[in-house]
Formats: structure tokens, C-alpha cells, sequence
């Protein structure tokens, strides 16, 4: 099995990973919330062209995007947003989607990822990321250190969250 992590850019190719890997975790998110209508509406106001071409342009985002034998598994894709308070005063960046799909949520993928995370966020204090409660990557994120820090409620369907932290370790 290949396994390797990469830079995903806002070419046709990386739009096409991008809005599939985004669809599978939109469902996933929230099949059991909303009915298939509202669900189907959500997702093409997420799949638009011209908004992905804007946030995978702007030169505060990152996307990276793990792929298992040429086949997109998971990404991420790391920006500097406005943080929450208790962040203020430190110098983090946040995790605005992380995901793998099921098929391919193994440790050697996840690893794989999530070590390319590590290496493009060295020099920040601090990660973060907000995650429904019920998000099935809540024990991976805290065996990578992330702690949930405060909840809140997150749009677009006023689901409970967490806001999860991780500081920067002392051997990075």
C-alpha cells in the first residue's frame, strides 16, 4: 500500500479531491441532523468552484491531503481564521476541516497525515480545531494532543462542538 501526504492546490484535480473528500465528510457530518433536501442544498453552497478557488488561493491556507495508492483518504486544510479568546495572546493556527474517509481511517493513514500537519505548523504555539461533539476523530485528535479546551454550538445547523487545543510539544 502507498501512502503519502501532500500539498493540494486549486487546479481542476485538486478541486475534484477536494469537493469529493468534503462531500463524504458534509454526509457524514450530518446525515442523521437534517433531512435530505436541506442536507443536498448544503452541499452544493459547499461544492462551489469559485469559493474553493478563493480559500485554496489564499496564501493563508493550506490544504493537505492524504492519498492511499492514488486514491484520495483524508485532508486537511490548515488557516489562519480569527481564533477564540483564550487563544488571543499566542501565536496558533486552526484545523478548519479534518477528515478521513472510513475506508481508509487506518493508523498508517492517519500518521501519514497527520505528520505533514506537524512539519507545516511547527512554529505556531498552538493548534486548534472545533468539532461536533460527536465526531468519530475526537479520540485521535487526543492521542494527538489536542484537549478539549471549551463547547460551543457550530453553523451551520446549531450542532454542540468542542473546541479542541493542542500546545506545541517540547521536542518540536
Amino acid at each position: 500500500m502507498n501512502i503519502i501526504s501532500k500539498f493540494t492546490i486549486a487546479s481542476e484535480e485538486g478541486l475534484q479531491v477536494l469537493f469529493s473528500l468534503r462531500k463524504k465528510q458534509i454526509i457524514a457530518k450530518y446525515q442523521d441532523i437534517v433531512s435530505e433536501n436541506i442536507l443536498n442544498q448544503y452541499i452544493a453552497q459547499q461544492l462551489d468552484v469559485k469559493e474553493a478557488i478563493l480559500e485554496l488561493n489564499d496564501l493563508s491556507t493550506q490544504m493537505l491531503t492524504v492519498f492511499v495508492n492514488d486514491t484520495p483518504a483524508g485532508y486537511v486544510i490548515i488557516k489562519q481564521v480569527p481564533s477564540p479568546e483564550l487563544l488571543k495572546q499566542h501565536k496558533v493556527i486552526n484545523y478548519s476541516s479534518f477528515y478521513f474517509s472510513p475506508e481508509y481511517n487506518t493508523l498508517e493513514v492517519r500518521t501519514s497525515l497527520w505528520n505533514k500537519c506537524l512539519t507545516l505548523t511547527r512554529a505556531y504555539e498552538a493548534l486548534w480545531i472545533e468539532v461536533l461533539q460527536s465526531d468519530p476523530l475526537i479520540p485521535y485528535l487526543q492521542e494527538c494532543g489536542f484537549k478539549v479546551e471549551t463547547q460551543t454550538v457550530t453553523p451551520p445547523f446549531n450542532q454542540p462542538s468542542f473546541i479542541m487545543v493542542r500546545w506545541k510539544q517540547e521536542n518540536e
